[in-house]
């Protein structure tokens, strides 16, 4: 899995690309846990690229969130595709992800 982070004016954006796979999860913890860790950081994860995702993938969502809740920080989900949305839907993390379909959506809701 590719992972990339953009740093906007106002919220970063974090690109997930490829497949979730066994290892990957070191790249969430180790690059993306330290931004939500700030006070009232808002992130865009879009997945609009990534192609799968296994259950360790779905927890170090699940952890982000969770960390970022706790330090009054926001982030969203943008764009999963067809599988990835399948994925939440059966886990029913779809209710409780905030999920949108683009990523200036998301942008807007984060800045809004």
């Amino acid at each position: 899995m590719q992972l990339d982070i953009q740093k906007k004016e106002l919220h970063k954006i974090v690109r997930l690309a490829g497949e979730f796979n066994l290892g990957d999860e070191k790249k969430i913890s180790d690059e993306v846990q330290p931004l939500v860790a700030e006070h009232q950081t808002k992130i865009a994860i879009d997945l609009s690229d990534l192609t799968e995702i296994n259950s360790l993938g779905l927890s170090e969502l699940i952890t982000v969130v969770v960390r970022a809740r706790l330090s009054q920080s926001r982030v969203v989900l943008v764009a999963p595709s067809t599988y990835i949305k399948g994925v939440f839907s059966v886990t029913h993390l779809d209710q409780w992800f905030e999920i949108f379909e683009t990523l200036s959506e998301a942008e807007t809701a984060l800045n809004g």
